[in-house]
C-alpha cells in the first residue's frame, strides 16, 4: 500500500450537512445539492428555516485574511441595504468554520439564499447597470480591516502570463504575442499618472451570472470570492468581455445588453472619460486573466487547456486588440 497526498477533496453532502446542522442554526436539512466544483466547492441546502448555501474554500486557494476581507466587505454592504448574499455566523459567532480535510485546513461559510435566477437581457442589464452603481457607491465608504491582494496590473498581466505560458512552449508566435501583448497593456496602464482612473474596492466578477433576478423585479449580487482594491475599469469591463469574448468579428462586438447595463450605470454613477478609455484594455485584461485561471487551476480541473482551447481565446484576444488598436 502507498500514500499518496491529496490536493483537492469532495466531501460526503449528507454527512456534511449532518455536521452544518450541529454547527448552524439552519434546522434539519432536507435536501442538499453540490452545486460546482469551480473556485471553490458550493453546496446548496434546502431545511426546515429555509434554503441556505454553503462554500468550501479550496485548499491554498484565498488566505484567511482574504476571505476575511471579502465577508466583511458583504456584511458592509448588507448594513448600507445593498441586496447580496451575506455570510451567516456559526453557533459560536464565527463566520469561517474550519473543516480539517486530507489536503490541509479548508474554510467553510454560510451564506443567506439569493432568490431568483440569471438572466442577461437589455432589460435585466439595465437593472443590472444601476445596481452595480449603487454597489460601488457603498463600496466607496467601506474601510477594510484585513489585507487582501489588489486587482492590480500584477493581478491581471504577471501572474497570469506566469501559469499560461508553461502550456505554449510549442507555439512560439503564441507565446511571443501574449508576452508583447501583455507588456504593452500594462506599460500602458502604469503610464496613467496616479489618481487618473478611479480606483477602489471591486466585485471582481460582474459578468452577469453573478446575480439573480426575482419575478418582483429585485436583484441580489453573490459571489465576491473574486474582490479586492481595483480599477473600476476593470470591474465594469467584465460584463462587456463576458458579452464578447466568444466572437471575432469587429461588427459584433457592439452588444446592446452592455449599452443599457453601462448607460444604467452611469446615470447612477459618473465615469470620467479616462475610465471610459480603458474599458477595452481592461477587456483584453480580462481574457488574459481567464486563461491563467484556466491553467493555473489544471491540477485541479484537468489539464483541458490544449490547443483547441488556446484557438479560440487567442482568436477573440486577437480580434478584440486589433479592432481597438490596443
Amino acid at each position: 500500500m502507498v500514500y499518496i497526498p491529496a490536493i483537492h477533496t469532495v466531501f460526503d453532502k449528507e454527512n456534511l450537512f449532518k455536521t452544518m446542522a450541529i454547527l448552524y442554526h439552519i434546522g434539519t436539512p432536507i435536501k442538499s445539492r453540490f452545486i460546482a466544483n469551480g473556485l471553490n466547492d458550493t453546496y446548496m441546502v434546502e431545511t426546515e428555516n429555509g434554503p441556505f448555501v454553503l462554500r468550501i474554500y479550496k485548499h491554498q486557494w484565498r488566505s484567511e485574511a482574504d476571505i476575511r476581507f471579502e465577508l466583511d466587505l458583504l456584511l458592509h454592504l448588507n448594513r448600507f441595504g445593498i441586496p447580496v448574499s451575506y455570510p451567516i455566523p456559526n453557533k459560536d459567532g464565527q463566520l469561517l468554520t474550519e473543516i480539517e480535510a486530507p489536503e490541509g485546513m479548508r474554510y467553510a461559510v454560510l451564506f443567506t439564499f439569493a432568490d431568483g435566477s440569471a438572466k442577461v437581457d437589455v432589460d435585466t442589464s439595465r437593472l443590472y447597470g444601476h445596481s452595480t452603481a449603487q454597489l460601488h457607491k457603498a463600496m466607496d465608504s467601506y474601510v477594510p480591516k484585513y489585507k487582501r491582494f489588489e486587482l492590480s496590473s500584477t493581478h491581471l498581466f504577471d501572474e497570469p502570463l506566469e501559469k499560461i505560458l508553461p502550456f505554449l512552449h510549442h507555439r512560439p508566435d503564441d507565446l511571443k504575442f501574449l508576452t508583447e501583448t501583455a507588456s504593452r497593456l500594462k506599460n500602458r496602464l502604469n503610464a496613467l499618472t496616479e489618481g487618473a482612473l478611479d480606483w477602489g474596492v471591486c466585485h471582481g466578477d460582474l459578468h452577469g451570472w453573478n446575480v439573480f433576478h426575482s419575478d418582483s423585479g429585485n436583484v441580489t449580487h453573490f459571489d465576491f470570492d473574486c474582490c479586492g482594491i481595483g480599477w473600476r475599469s476593470y470591474d465594469l469591463s467584465v460584463f462587456l468581455w463576458d458579452r464578447v469574448h466568444g466572437r471575432s468579428k469587429k461588427e459584433d462586438f457592439k452588444d446592446e445588453c452592455w449599452d443599457a447595463f453601462l448607460d444604467a450605470y452611469t446615470k447612477e454613477r459618473p465615469l470620467k472619460a479616462n475610465d471610459l478609455e480603458m474599458i477595452p484594455l481592461f477587456v483584453a485584461a480580462r481574457q488574459l486573466w481567464l486563461m491563467g485561471l484556466h491553467t493555473g487551476n489544471s491540477a485541479i480541473w484537468g489539464a483541458w487547456q490544449d490547443d483547441g482551447y488556446f484557438d479560440g481565446k487567442l482568436k477573440f484576444l486577437i480580434a478584440w486588440i486589433d479592432a481597438h488598436s490596443l
